[in-house]
This record gives structure tokens, C-alpha cells and sequence, in this order.
């Protein structure tokens, strides 16, 4: 039955996610959506994680489904107006200013 499932079942691996953006905490769920709808304006396919998840678990399922990037909106970079911005292809992790997501997504910062 296990092998027949895994033909039927959708794989969402390749999907062509750019990034997986995830809310820290309950509180932040509506400033990740709007992180990903700025994103999505953007051009970008974005997955957003609304789940009491760890965070190595968001890193664990952004690289399943081979994402660019993970976006994480945490309180206090939220409170000065950014997201953390992690590569997954170097690991490198920048802060981005909220209001400059389009350009980043873009590629022109």
C-alpha cells in the first residue's frame, strides 16, 4: 500500500519554490502573509509556513521542496521593519527591509 500511495500522492519536491517565508510565532502570522503577497507581487513563488513549526524544521522542509530562500518574520527584526533573508544555496543570511522586498525579489539589491 506504502508504495502505491507514494505514485499517487502529489511530490512537491522541484516545485519551483523561490522562497518559504515563516512567521516565529502566532503573532506574526498576518505580517508573513503580507511578506509573501509582496513577494508573490514581485514574481516570486513563495510557500508560507503558518504552523507552530521550529525553525530547523522550516529549513528541513525548505530544502525538500528545494527553495531558494527561507524568509523569517521574527519580532524583533519585524519591530525595526525587516525579515531575515537566508540563502540556501551559500547559507549566507542578510536582513531585508520590509519595504524593499519587491527590489530584492526583483534581484536589485
Amino acid at each position: 500500500l506504502g508504495r502505491r500511495l507514494r505514485n499517487i500522492l502529489p511530490s512537491f519536491e522541484s516545485a519551483g519554490i523561490d522562497a518559504v517565508v515563516f512567521a516565529m510565532n502566532a503573532d506574526l502570522y498576518d505580517a508573513a502573509i503580507s511578506v509573501a503577497t509582496k513577494l508573490r507581487k514581485a514574481g516570486q513563488k513563495v510557500d508560507v509556513v503558518l504552523e507552530n513549526k521550529k525553525t530547523k524544521w522550516v529549513f528541513k522542509h525548505a530544502d525538500r521542496i528545494k527553495s531558494k530562500y527561507v524568509v523569517i518574520v521574527a519580532p524583533d527584526e519585524y519591530s525595526n521593519g525587516e525579515v531575515s533573508v537566508k540563502d540556501l544555496s551559500c547559507g549566507e543570511q542578510n536582513a531585508v527591509k520590509i519595504e524593499d522586498l519587491g527590489e530584492w525579489a526583483a534581484g536589485t539589491i
